[in-house]
């Protein structure tokens, strides 16, 4: 199963992203973008264990507009 992260667009956002996350029972945390884009949101993303809908649907809920997924392979 490939590990995906969340790309958001600034690290504000993705450490409140990780927070609303955590507080809705995932386990969510920061780690560097292995391979940032130009003028593509922060260098962070938001990895979580067990990604699905229902993490994307939280964040929306909240504010916090998703960029993209970024799949990091092995980097974690």
């Amino acid at each position: 199963m490939s590990k995906k992260g969340i790309k958001v667009s600034s690290v504000t956002l993705a450490m409140k992203g990780r927070d609303l996350l955590q507080k809705n029972g995932y386990k969510a945390y920061l780690t560097r973008n292995p391979k940032p884009g130009k003028g593509e949101g922060c260098g962070y993303l938001i990895y979580v264990n067990n990604l699905d809908k229902r993490c994307f649907q939280i964040l929306q809920n909240n504010g916090i507009k998703v960029i993209d997924t970024v799949d990091l392979g092995d980097t974690l």
